[in-house]
């Protein structure tokens, strides 16, 4: 697909960093999904929009698919050169370009990290909410995907507090976010963005974290939507399946959510991090709620009002991946979306599902915005983990799809489509995609079941 007459005139380009090869590095060839390697025929790392642009033009004009790349820290194959070509790593676009003190914004290029993005705000005596559980993630990766996170319930995604971008599209034509705002969240398929001006906020001066927890998995998303809707506005609303909660404390020692109540084991147990401008405010959300308790019917209400309480809860909820990881001996994530109101159904099936092929299902979800996370693990033979996991791939997904647009009919499917933004006039015009229409799915992509999520959702970049 590339030759050397591509290479030698991207060796043009001045300002740019080019590898090939064996100076390849592994990290360009996979992100955090576990759908295997795929190496790129060429790794261009720039440093700015005109070199983006230079880059993307030289590709368009040949025909050669282009992966845009930020930290890698993806969990779906996005930053994967599934098709080859180059791969166009913005990370080493990582400066804060300036703080507006007047309109309280931040100007920043892609490749700065969120933690950084948060951390230059507080700097500032202000706050960037959008929270997604990967802090080391790329801001411009952030921005590709509309990050949200468990913040999302109160605060937006990352989209809200994007006010305007630097983009180029796929031609190499350099222009604004206004009249594209359908970048923001296209999966880097679009354009490549090349400098964000984001919105800060102030800081919550108080807060205080409530567990709620259930003897059912209904019950429990039922509760959500009451805690949502008591006018309290959580920051947070998370749903932790309390085998997710047990495993994890296990293996980290930290064993700080319920598991019994009165010596009956918990099905679920509901966090909501509530927030306000002063402690006396914060404790009228938890009366509030607490009136609603026997409504909810939950168990009990365990609150975290010390600094030392927080950190351990916060702590706990974000160890639930990385326990999975290292204790486990098969283990894998499904990361996917459905309404919220349909949690506890998706939660059940996939139970009950792994259970009949001989795995685990553990779970927690972001109940404002229906992101969940649903681990599947067992101590068997890896080869068996695997068949049986490419066989609950598909049906798992075929669920949530069936459970996303839940009105299987034409009318419903015209109603989407017709609900779905249009590409801007100046993305109309550009060229081409990132990645030209004419090539396919790798063959190895095509029979592997294990695959089917990346086939619907990502393959094309």
């Amino acid at each position: 697909m590339i030759n050397n007459q591509f290479i030698d005139c991207l060796k043009l380009i001045d300002g740019i960093t080019i590898h090939t090869g064996d100076a390849i590095g592994a990290d360009y060839c996979h992100d955090e999904y576990p759908g295997g390697n795929f190496a790129p025929e060429a790794v261009v790392e720039a440093k700015s929009a005109e070199e983006v642009a230079a880059v993307l033009k030289l590709c368009s004009e040949n025909d050669v698919p282009v992966t845009v790349r930020g930290a890698g820290t993806g969990q779906v194959g996005g930053s994967v050169p599934v098709k080859g070509g180059v791969v166009l790593s913005v990370k080493g676009m990582d400066k804060i370009l300036g703080y507006n003190e007047e309109e309280r914004t931040l100007r920043v290029q892609p490749g700065v990290l969120l933690q950084d993005v948060k951390a230059e705000a507080e700097k500032h005596g202000l706050y960037y909410p959008p929270d997604p559980g990967e802090k080391t993630a790329t801001i411009g990766g952030n921005a590709a995907t509309d990050a949200g996170g468990p913040c999302a319930v109160k605060y937006g995604s990352t989209k809200d507090y994007i006010l305007d971008a630097v983009i180029v599209l796929a031609d190499g034509s350099i222009t604004t976010l206004a009249g594209n705002e359908a970048v923001i969240g296209s999966e880097g398929t679009l354009a490549v963005i090349c400098e964000l001006t984001l919105k800060l906020v102030d800081k919550p001066k108080a807060d205080a974290i409530l567990l709620l927890p259930f003897m059912d998995t209904e019950s429990c998303i039922k509760a959500a939507a009451t805690v949502i809707g008591t006018g309290c506005a959580p920051a947070v609303v998370e749903y932790m399946d309390t085998d997710m909660v047990e495993f994890s404390g296990n293996v980290t020692g930290n064993p700080v959510f319920p598991v019994e109540m009165d010596g009956e084991r918990v099905a679920a147990t509901l966090m909501a991090v509530l927030e306000d401008e002063d402690d006396d405010l914060v404790m009228e959300q938890m009366e509030a709620i607490a009136e609603l308790a026997e409504e909810m019917e939950c168990l009990d209400i365990l609150v975290g009002d010390t600094t030392t309480m927080k950190r351990d809860m916060w702590a706990a909820h974000d160890a639930f991946h990385t326990s999975m990881e290292s204790g486990a001996k098969n283990s894998f994530e499904y990361n996917i979306t459905v309404p919220a109101e349909n949690i506890a159904e998706m939660v059940e099936w996939v139970k009950a599902h792994a259970g009949e092929k001989g795995m685990k299902a553990m779970a927690y979800a972001h109940v404002g915005t229906g992101g969940m996370h649903i681990h599947v693990a067992s101590d068997g033979d890896k080869d068996e983990f695997k068949t049986a996991l490419a066989e609950l791939s598909v049906a798992v997904y075929e669920k949530c799809a069936s459970l996303t647009c839940a009105e299987n009919t034409e009318s419903a499917m015209r109603k989407c489509r017709s609900s779905a933004r249009k590409p801007a006039a100046s993305l109309r015009r550009s060229r081409r995609s990132l990645i030209p229409k004419e090539y396919s799915i790798p063959e190895r992509w095509q029979t592997d079941a294990e695959n089917t999520m990346l086939r619907k959702a990502g393959a094309r970049r």
